[in-house]
This record gives C-alpha cells, sequence and structure tokens, in this order.
C-alpha cells in the first residue's frame, strides 16, 4: 500500500503527539511553515483516510473530576450482541472509551469521575446494568499521573466553568470546525465574551491541545498502529527511579500509579517486534523490577462528547444554569 510522502507524514506524527494547537502554539508555527501549507496538507490527509476529524483534548483535572479508572471486564456474550453492549458502554456518561484487548479480559473501559469513591460507586452499578453479562472485574484506580497524551503532567488548580464555558466546551467537542461566532450567535453571547472565555479555557489548561482523531490507517502510517497496556510491579521503593528512566521513551504515551504502587504505561509502536523491543527495555531495568503484564488493545471506541447535563451533572452547579 502506497504511503504518504515525508513531509506530510511529519505532519500528522506532529498533529498527534504535540497537536494542532496546543500550550506551545501552532503546529505551523512549531514546524516553521505556512499556514495554508499545513491545512492543505491536513484537508488531504484526512480525506485521504489518515484521520476522520479533529477533537480536543481536555484535562478533567481541571474540572475537578480528574479521577480515573481502567476497568477490565470478562464478559459472557451469550444473550448479548456485542455492538449494543458497546454502544450501551459509551452511553454510560463516565464512560470515555471501550477496548478490545488480548489475555484473559475481553474488554477495557476507561472511567472518570470526581472521586475513587465515585468511580467505585460507578463500576458496581455498571455490574448492575450489565447484570449476567460481565463474569469477572479488574480495577486499576489512577492515583498519581506523570504523563498524559506524551506531555508531562502539571498540577493547576481546579478551574470553575461558567455557562459560557459550558456552551463553548460543548461545541467545539461536538464540532470542533464551529467558530467562535456561530457559538456567540447560537446561545446569544456577546462575541468578545466568546473569545475570551474560550482563550481563558486554554490558558488555564483545561484545553490541552488539538488533535486528529486517527484511524488505524493514520496510526500505522506514523508507525503506531499498536497499542499496549504495560502493568509494571516494581521493587518497592524504586517507584520514582522507575518513571524517571520511562518519562524518557518518546513511544510512551500514558505513565500513572495506582493504588496499589503499580506504575501503568499506555504505548504506541509499530508492531509486535517493537513492543518486544519495549519489553528489553523494561528488562534492562534491573533490580527495580519484579515482573510486568502486558495487555495490547486490539481495537478502541472513544466518546465523542459531553453533553451540557452531563457537564453539569458531573462538576455540580454552575452559575447561569
Amino acid at each position: 500500500m502506497k504511503g504518504i510522502n515525508g513531509h506530510r507524514k511529519k505532519i500528522l506524527e506532529e498533529a498527534y503527539i504535540s497537536g494542532l494547537e496546543s500550550k506551545n502554539g501552532l503546529l505551523c508555527e512549531r514546524m516553521n511553515l505556512k499556514k495554508n501549507t499545513v491545512s492543505y496538507a491536513l484537508e488531504k490527509l484526512r480525506k485521504d483516510g489518515y484521520f476522520s476529524k479533529t477533537k480536543y483534548d481536555l484535562n478533567l483535572d481541571a474540572l475537578k473530576i480528574g479521577k480515573f479508572a481502567w476497568v477490565f471486564l470478562s464478559i459472557n456474550w451469550e444473550g448479548f450482541e456485542y455492538e449494543k453492549f458497546v454502544k450501551k458502554l459509551l452511553d454510560l456518561t463516565q464512560v470515555v472509551s471501550v477496548a478490545d484487548v488480548t489475555g484473559k479480559n475481553d474488554i477495557a473501559v476507561k472511567v472518570f469521575g470526581p472521586s475513587i469513591n465515585n468511580i467505585s460507586a460507578f463500576g458496581l452499578m455498571m455490574e448492575k446494568i450489565f447484570q449476567g453479562a460481565i463474569t469477572e472485574t479488574v480495577v486499576f484506580f489512577a492515583n498519581t499521573e506523570y504523563k498524559r497524551h506524551y506531555l508531562p503532567i502539571k498540577k493547576k488548580p481546579p478551574y470553575k466553568l461558567n455557562k459560557t464555558d459550558c456552551a463553548i466546551l460543548y461545541e467545539k467537542t461536538t464540532n470542533p470546525c464551529i467558530s467562535l461566532s456561530e457559538i456567540a450567535e447560537k446561545y446569544k453571547f456577546h462575541r468578545n465574551t466568546v473569545s475570551n472565555r474560550w482563550n481563558k479555557l486554554w490558558k488555564e489548561g483545561v484545553i490541552v491541545k488539538e488533535i486528529p482523531d486517527m484511524t488505524q490507517k493514520g496510526y500505522d502510517e506514523i508507525k503506531m498502529g499498536l497499542k499496549a497496556f504495560i502493568l509494571i510491579k516494581p521493587v518497592p521503593g524504586k517507584e520514582e527511579k522507575i518513571i524517571k528512566s520511562l518519562m524518557k521513551n518518546k513511544e510512551i504515551q500514558d505513565i500513572f500509579t495506582t493504588l496499589s504502587n503499580e506504575i501503568i504505561i499506555i504505548l504506541r509502536t509499530e508492531n509486535s517486534q517493537t513492543l518486544a523491543n519495549a519489553h528489553k527495555m523494561l528488562a534492562k531495568e534491573d533490580g527495580l523490577i519484579k515482573k510486568t503484564n502486558t495487555s495490547i488493545f486490539l481495537t478502541k471506541r472513544n466518546k465523542n462528547s459531553l453533553s451540557m447535563g452531563e457537564i453539569k451533572g458531573l462538576i455540580g452547579k454552575i452559575p447561569g444554569l
């Protein structure tokens, strides 16, 4: 299969890892290219099926709903249709994504909420909703995040949303192409008010970056076609030393510790051979790691957006709503 030229490949990779827009500026500025050149290349990449649309990466921690867990489920499929099962999962407010995985479990679900207790209660509710289908549940509660979507985590004070913020976030996560003027007109806001709140959402770290929503074709093109979830059991007291070493690895997308002091890394790599190389890298941490366990994400579906009602319900009382 014919791939794209090196120029467009670099644009696609930079857009996915660092964003079309981020706190470090626009992609065209970072790559020292004309804005029209980048826009044309991205539109061609989209039309050719390397990504479907763009989306905004939000820092839910800044909204006080940044606690999360990966829940691995074993499913009894008798009496349950796969597509309807996954859709019902994604329809649940606190579910971010659903993935088919290798190993003893069938599905991995990323769940978020304002607290560990809230997520625990949600997990119990999920088991009741799918009573008879879920035969085993393994939960990895995130304790401390170190890296999220290739960026080191920097804690910021919680941000209080108002009515305008909610409208902007809803519209922009639903349709990233919508203009601020269109949002202002739709909700009868002043254009300057919408612009000021939009800039503040970036400044306060609520919006982290805008990235392409990649297809498998796109991931394969930039040699990130295989996604793996690796659980690391460290030698007690060696967690920080391991994490310091892992932070240097550019293939690693996310790093966090669990409540049991395990280290979870999620990485994107080219294929099974490069994944094996990643395991060899971990093996070099001699005397620091007791053992590892790996699950490969076979497919993954993300929630497209949160409704304003869902945002209001998760965050609490919002002025004007």
